[in-house]
């Protein structure tokens, strides 16, 4: 092999990563968590957002032109009757993005709950056994003549 030849391998080489490289793995379903908005496809609702338009199976209580936060798993391999997604979001969960905005944590249920709970009963029952302490200390019962 030239020294010239062995230059260009080496200089292919270095510029072969920044080459765009197709990676099958991203084709594949993946987490969702985006904001955008409801359309009217036809004959479906889609999500337009994440990267594309998804097909919605089960909008809630939100209709066309809302803006929502979805949480769900955007498989670009599902079937469709609708033509013009381009895929569908499975689990899809809607939020209001006022109530909930993107990139917030979202809380969890029911463990947020409970951990609330919790932590609002300890309180309670802490500050009843001091009421109850103190109204029971012995300098406060009634004196008899």
């Amino acid at each position: 092999m030239t020294p010239r030849m062995t230059a260009l391998i080496a200089v292919l080489g270095l510029l072969g990563p920044a080459w765009p490289q197709t990676d099958d793995d991203n084709e594949g379903p993946r987490a969702v968590d985006a904001c955008g908005v409801l359309v009217q496809g036809a004959g479906c609702v889609l999500f337009e957002g994440a990267g594309g338009s998804w097909v919605v199976p089960d909008a809630g209580r939100f209709d066309f032109g809302d803006a929502v936060r979805i949480v769900g798993t955007a498989d670009p391999d599902c079937i469709t009757i609708c033509p013009d997604a381009d895929g569908c979001i499975r689990g899809a969960v809607l939020y209001d993005p006022r109530v909930f905005p993107c990139g917030t944590p979202l809380p969890s249920f029911p463990d947020d709950l409970v951990t609330g709970l919790c932590e609002s009963l300890g309180g309670a029952l802490v500050a009843s056994s001091l009421v109850g302490m103190w109204c029971t200390r012995p300098g406060r019962r009634a004196r008899r003549p």
